[in-house]
């Protein structure tokens, strides 16, 4: 079984740069017709696709009436397993990307990396 999360964002090319360049994630560009373009993010048996707020809200105006209140990651945490996390922190202080929380926990043998993605989402990066 896979699973699939659908997620707005405002901006795909800062998506893409975001999960492909900085975390090093498999993203692949997708057209859907009519619907314009999509992300695919790719991370084990779970995918997260980034579609354009603006393509949601046009197909499904019902849904998203209150959408534009909140930030669109407000409440929403993604924890990745990050087998080399000391690589992804140095990309991200390359470019400055500004991290919420650092865990070092030597007693669990665990390290954490909290940021948020560029609409908000807050990604809890880890490695064990």
């Amino acid at each position: 079984m896979m699973l699939n999360l659908t997620i707005g964002v405002t901006e795909l090319n800062a998506s893409e740069v975001f999960y492909r360049d900085l975390l090093g994630l498999q993203v692949t560009r997708q057209t859907a017709g009519s619907a314009g373009c999509f992300l695919l993010v790719s991370c084990g048996n779970c995918q997260l696709v980034l579609q354009p707020v603006a393509v949601m809200v046009a197909t499904h105006p019902a849904l998203f009436q209150s959408f534009s209140r909140q930030q669109p990651g407000s409440g929403v945490q993604f924890e990745l397993t990050c087998p080399h996390l000391g690589e992804v922190e140095k990309r991200l202080a390359a470019c400055q990307w500004p991290i919420v929380y650092e865990l070092d926990d030597q007693e669990h043998q665990r390290r954490e990396i909290w940021v948020h993605d560029p609409d908000g989402y807050l990604l809890v990066l880890n490695q064990e």
